[in-house]
């Protein structure tokens, strides 16, 4: 098979092209699960059918977007002139775009396809018999295109593994995952030093042999443990039957607990969604249980204490044998039962110059102009790999007298510790881009990206470039849709928020430590300094009864409260009676009262996030909250109506996802014009909606689940937006003709609606229908 080599960002692996009568159900099926078993993103399109004599522009743009194209010739391939028109986009992707074109042979010779014999022979025949004209050009294009795809070198099913498929299979997509270049962009940047570190530790582990072999890589923080063990993670993952890469052990166990990590561990390994897990020690029985007969490739990222590797992976005995083990930590100690160890040293000086300069001056070596001030900034870096990279992307672009400043600042430093001096790539930042910043540091490193962006564009501080700014300057980055950062940034961010007061903790601006928010709240110490708190539900109790320290807390425009489900069923005695009125966001899981306090108003509040709340009543009466775009009571099982949202006039979202109580929907909802998402799935007991609704930007409707719902509102003319449409499970008895006002609407959902006697006529007016499901028991 060709190298794989291109460096485009691709959106797709692999787009499947096939005969969904030959292959869907059988070879397709399987190959797909095989492919997103081994975390290759493939592209098939369940609804391949012949719906014209054109691909859809969302199919063409799937093929443009993916990187490999497997073409699964089959008999009745050639028969499709939605295949063949697939192969001609294809192949017009292979010329202009390097896109990998890998045909398959299922059923059929190889060189009947390349010479349109037998079953490809009679599909061209018929297609120039039934097409005149202009048309049989498309077929003489057909046939030169089958046959430049034939001719290239693939896989015969026939002939390989004996013509065994799923050995065939396995074969095929072990191939491809180790020829597709597997590497996350924001940890392999420039990885210099590294080649010859990652070839001593995978000398270490001996990949191919049996038996059960841990390696353990130990240095000082930010010389680049995890970097190491990402790359060879990224490399050799194909080569077992499982892998899992457990990141920054260290927080996550103090967060989450080790029952957490042992179920991250089995879930990926073994491809499960949920997976329950009562104790550690019923924890690590199941790892034995499951794991002892499979060859697994494990990394246990950022270990710092013993109870964390003898939980998870015991002495490896547990493990199937092939099986390799990889554990990064700053104590060597921790490593005494691995079979080999391996210490990370510093840069050597040319290693070092090299990496400093792809970041200072984007080439190998500095510019003539600036060596001598490079030579000094090493000299502060000392060979540390994190303090090169950020030293050199804050230093990026900047004049001689800039440079000479910044040389200043780290003398200054130079005695204090590397965590201090990387505070100087804080200085080129601008208001809204440090407190980004110092808010992931403190509240949302390992979160998702989208979800980050959303809880702090509420705060006006336009985020999605701010963490762009923030990437280019090493400060963090995005890995598979999460934001991350290394501990000695982080532990930066955090030096920052505390070094004007140290023993102040009421006048930081961001809390999260459990004793500063104990001391705070106990004592009454806040002040109008503080912006964020993000409180542990260990304290849900502590901020509720003492909640008039709120109202000191002026500034405070986030307010986040992990709450416990144990104690959801247990609710506190004394009620909140006070907010901060400047808050712009609060999230709360598993609040524990019926509604919000009656003197809750604080006026910029943009979002509120309280699924899985015991609030029966959200508020009562008319509330205004002119900014308020997110509401998000989903899994509130106590919620019984909706309150009077005309106050709400911005309202984007409104997620009532599982609220099995709720009754009544406030006629209010029915005129949210800039509503995009309403989402009242499974809520089991709604019988009646508002009659008719107006909002003209909803994109998004979701009812399924709705058992009692017998009739939907009427949709006016100008519900034009609406693209999603899901109604699955619900007890209508007809759908309104207005249903043929939703012009861009494509995904219509009617399934297992046992009640629907039929569909208006005017269903056939959706142009843009794409989805159409009527499935019934």
């Amino acid at each position: 098979m060709a190298s794989i080599s291109e460096t485009r960002k691709w959106k797709y692996d692999i787009f499947l092209s096939f005969r969904g009568e030959d292959t869907r159900n059988n070879f397709v099926s399987h190959l797909y699960t095989f492919l997103t078993f081994k975390g290759i993103h493939a592209f098939k399109d369940d609804k391949a059918l012949d719906r014209g004599k054109s691909i859809s522009p969302e199919l063409s743009e799937a093929i443009e977007q993916s990187r490999i194209a497997i073409i699964i010739f089959s008999k009745k391939y050639a028969s499709s002139t939605w295949c063949l028109e697939e192969l001609v986009k294809i192949m017009e992707c292979v010329q202009k775009k390097g896109q990998i074109p890998i045909p398959v042979f299922y059923d059929v010779d190889p060189s009947d396809v390349r010479n349109q014999r037998n079953s490809f022979g009679e599909a061209f025949a018929k297609h120039e018999a039934y097409l005149k004209g202009t048309d049989l050009e498309k077929v003489k294009i057909w046939r030169k295109v089958v046959t430049q795809a034939a001719s290239i070198a693939g896989w015969d099913v026939r002939n390989t593994a004996n013509g065994n498929e799923s050995e065939c299979i396995e074969l095929m997509v072990n191939r491809i995952f180790n020829s597709l270049d597997r590497s996350v962009s924001a940890v392999t940047m420039n990885l210099v030093g590294v080649e010859s570190r990652l070839a001593e530790v995978k000398s270490l582990l001996n990949v191919g042999f049996g038996g059960v072999c841990s390696v353990g890589i130990w240095g000082m923080g930010g010389i680049g443990k995890t970097t190491i063990a990402r790359e060879i993670f990224d490399t050799l993952s194909g080569q077992f039957e499982g892998s899992c890469f457990l990141a920054n052990i260290r927080e996550v166990s103090k967060k989450h607990g080790l029952e957490y990590l042992q179920k991250t561990l089995l879930s990926h390994i073994l491809k499960l969604d949920s997976l329950n897990i009562g104790s550690v020690y019923e924890g690590i029985n199941m790892i034995k249980a499951r794991l002892h007969f499979k060859k697994v490739l494990i990394v246990l990222d950022d270990v710092d204490n013993g109870d964390q590797v003898e939980n998870l992976i015991g002495n490896g005995n547990c493990l199937g044998s092939g099986s390799r083990i990889i554990t990064t930590t700053r104590d060597k100690h921790l490593l005494n039962k691995h079979n080999h160890l391996y210490e990370v040293h510093l840069l050597s000086d040319s290693e070092a110059l090299q990496l400093f300069s792809w970041h200072a001056f984007q080439t190998v070596s500095p510019e003539k102009e600036f060596e001598e001030l490079t030579f000094h900034v090493l000299h502060y870096a000392k060979g540390l790999p994190l303090a090169l990279k950020v030293l050199g992307a804050f230093l990026y672009g900047r004049d001689m007298v800039e440079w000479i400043s910044a040389l200043d600042r780290l003398k200054d430093t130079a005695e204090e510790g590397i965590v201090k001096q990387l505070r100087i790539s804080l200085d080129g930042l601008g208001p809204k881009e440090k407190n980004i910043f110092l808010d992931i540091a403190c509240f949302f490193r390992g979160k998702k990206e989208d979800e980050v962006i959303r809880i702090l564009d509420a705060s006006g501080f336009y985020s999605k470039i701010g963490i762009s700014v923030l990437a280019q300057k090493s400060l963090l980055y995005v890995s598979r849709g999460i934001i991350e950062m290394h501990d000695l940034i982080q532990e930066m961010g955090w030096q920052v928020v505390r070094q004007v007061y140290p023993d102040m903790p009421g006048r930081y601006t961001r809390l999260w430590r459990y004793e500063d928010i104990y001391d705070v709240f106990t004592d009454n110490t806040g002040s109008e300094a503080i912006e964020g708190i993000m409180v542990p539900f260990e304290l849900e109790s502590l901020i509720c009864n003492r909640s008039k320290a709120f109202k000191k807390m002026n500034c405070l425009r986030m307010l986040i409260v992990k709450g416990d489900e144990i104690r959801y069923h247990d609710p506190i005695a004394h009620p909140i009676d006070c907010f901060s009125n400047s808050l712009r966001w609060l999230d709360w899981s598993y609040y524990h009262f019926e509604s919000l306090p009656e003197n809750f108003q604080p006026r910029k509040l943009v979002g509120l996030n309280m699924f899985s709340s015991s609030i029966v009543e959200l508020w009562k009466g008319l509330k205004v909250f002119d900014s308020l775009t997110t509401i998000n009571l989903s899994w509130s099982k106590n919620l019984r109506r909706t309150p009077d949202l005309s106050g709400t006039p911005n309202l984007q979202r409104l997620m009532l996802k599982q609220c099995v109580s709720l009754e009544e929907v406030h006629s209010s909802t029915a005129y949210l014009r800039k509503l995009t998402l309403l989402n009242l799935e499974n809520c089991k007991s709604l019988e009646f909606l508002p009659s008719s609704i107006q909002m003209k930007s909803l994109e998004s409707f979701n009812l399924s689940g709705c058992l009692k719902l017998k009739e939907v509102p009427e949709l006016s003319e100008n519900m034009d937006s609406l693209l999603d449409l899901r109604l699955a499970c619900t007890a209508i008895r007809e759908l309104s003709s207005s249903i043929g006002h939703l012009s861009k609407v494509s995904i219509l959902d009617l399934s297992f609606c046992e009640e629907l006697v039929g569909l208006p006529a005017n269903v056939c007016q959706l142009r843009e229908l794409k989805v159409l499901w009527l499935l019934k028991t």
